[in-house]
């Protein structure tokens, strides 16, 4: 039976790369938020100074307030693809540990056969040397022989 803990490395390598890039996506996922709040604490700022300085200044608040609207509306389009690719990730992860896990039981399953066999073959020896010496006064391990 082949040996998959060559195997088992490589799938280990690969989730610890899915890892990175999800733990990326989620680093910018933050930064647009960051950057989402930032505009809204702005415009608040810009709106109290506008209502400070009267009514003359109103005017130009439109266009700003148009921009800034338009510019948090790119952002939060930002962060819905963002999430979707997050999902994604978050399913491909799941579906190589998983894979990976499978992969490990048969291997630790191999493992336990191949110790299970040379338990077996290390007793049938023992007990075949020790039937060679002790055969020949009749001593056996079964019951009932010898004697």
């Amino acid at each position: 039976m082949a040996n998959l803990k060559p195997l088992i490395r490589v799938r280990k390598h690969a989730i610890e790369q899915k890892q990175k890039y999800l733990a990326g996506l989620y680093r910018e996922a933050e930064e647009h938020e960051r950057q989402k709040q930032k505009l809204i604490d702005e415009f608040a700022h810009e709106r109290k100074t506008i209502q400070e300085m009267g009514a003359d200044m109103l005017g130009f608040f439109g266009a700003y307030s148009k921009a800034v609207e338009k510019k948090r509306e790119q952002i939060d389009a930002a962060i819905a693809k963002l999430e979707t690719r997050i999902v994604i990730a978050q399913d491909d992860m799941r579906q190589a540990y998983a894979d990976l896990r499978r992969i490990e039981i048969v291997q630790e399953k191999r493992d336990r056969d191949a110790f299970d066999c040379t338990a077996i073959d290390g007793y049938l020896t023992r007990h075949s040397r020790a039937m060679a010496r002790f055969g020949h006064i009749g001593v056996s391990g079964a019951p009932g022989e010898g004697g």
